[in-house]
């Protein structure tokens, strides 16, 4: 009887030490992404982690378009993420509005989930205050590295396209700021133009044909001089690449969110490069192409995709986080982890203009691509 009872005590052990390792096994991130029409990238990234981590552990879903007047509809989707036990972190990117909302209420529920937003679009305050950790391009830095570019192609006008929402952003503020003084500095002509935002009543679609027919306005009121253009929305970038390419003394300096795969393929019709795929290749690729329109020293960007690196480093660090290897905020990996993820990515934490650094936003800078020197 005692040999039994040892016996059916040894299996209730054995049945819960199963239990408890299968248990250890149901993690999940979530990853919060835009639509394909906002940015393939991000959705094209969180594949890729579905590939590495495999389906069962990534959830992926999307926010809508028109994400700034359906804002509750984002904060459902986090919300319901934070509501299945078994999703220990949260990657977001874009962090569109919404975000600090749907984080906060995330908090109210569980405090034990890791929430990573990247490419935010609150400010830097709000959403450090909301989120675990901040992760984006440095912004305020590309109004100097982007002014540079134009400055040694000899550009003599800069066209910066925008619109208020966007405008009232810290960080897009300050690069503004920058873009503004280096060109007086340097002697470039800076034209603010304002374009519809894509998230009102014109749309998408509304917003790519101004850029598409005021381009060549641009270049009309400027006849003779080398003009340089940049929009700050993900979704113009494809008509703006599209209109640049046909105008001799266009120049375009970078993508919104700098990346070989940030509207290249579709504007230069390179349908069989794979948006997160070999990043040597793609830049190859792309440079033959503008070979073709004679526009090699007109374009640029950076060579590797930032956002998609991003979710890359974020997904890792979440896991490393479930694994237990990392706290909340752990500067030093998340610095090995960019070094993997973008080789040479120089990593700073944001100071704003009044001084405050803030230890959990991380900003990233890489170095602009010179065409020329991806011809085969």
């Amino acid at each position: 009887m005692k040999k039994l009872l040892c016996l059916a005590l040894a299996l209730v052990l054995c049945l819960a030490l199963a239990c408890g390792a299968v248990a250890e096994e149901n993690w999940k991130i979530a990853v919060l992404t835009g639509t394909t029409s906002q940015g393939e990238e991000e959705v094209r990234a969180a594949e890729r982690a579905i590939a590495t981590y495999g389906e069962d552990h990534i959830i992926h879903d999307t926010y809508p378009d028109n994400f700034a007047s359906e804002t509750e509809t984002t904060i459902s989707k986090l919300v319901s993420f934070a509501s299945d036990p078994d999703v220990k972190a949260i990657v977001m990117c874009q962090a569109v509005p919404g975000a600090k909302a749907g984080f906060d209420k995330i908090r109210e529920m569980r405090d034990d989930i890791l929430l990573i937003a990247g490419v935010p679009q609150e400010d830097p305050d709000v959403i450090t205050a909301a989120a675990d950790i901040v992760l984006y391009s440095d912004e305020p830095r590309q109004g100097d590295t982007i002014i540079e570019t134009c400055a040694n192609w000899g550009v003599e006008v800069f066209v910066h396209y925008s619109f208020p929402r966007h405008l009232a952003m810290e960080t897009i503020a300050a690069r503004k700021a920058l873009f503004e003084a280096n060109c007086e500095a340097l002697g470039i002509q800076y034209v603010e133009a304002t374009a519809p935002d894509p998230t009102g009543d014109a749309g998408v679609s509304g917003a790519q044909q101004f850029i598409l027919e005021d381009v060549p306005l641009k270049m009309e009121e400027f006849a003779g001089k080398k003009v340089a253009f940049f929009s700050t929305n993900c979704a113009m970038q494809e008509p703006l690449q599209t209109a640049v390419l046909a105008q001799p003394n266009a120049y375009y300096p970078q993508p919104c969110c700098p990346s070989p795969y940030h509207a290249f393929p579709a504007a230069l019709g390179l349908e069989s490069l794979q948006v997160g795929g070999d990043d040597t290749d793609a830049l190859k690729q792309i440079a033959a192409k503008l070979s073709e329109h004679d526009a090699v020293g007109r374009f640029s960007t950076w060579p590797t995709p930032v956002n998609m690196a991003i979710i890359d480093v974020g997904t890792a660090y979440a896991k490393a986080y479930i694994d237990g290897t990392v706290g909340k905020n752990d500067a030093a990996k998340i610095a090995e982890l960019f070094e993997a993820a973008a080789p040479g990515a120089v990593l700073a934490n944001y100071t704003d203009a009044n001084g405050t650094t803030y230890d959990n936003y991380y900003t990233i800078l890489l170095g602009a691509v010179d065409f020329n020197d991806y011809l085969e």
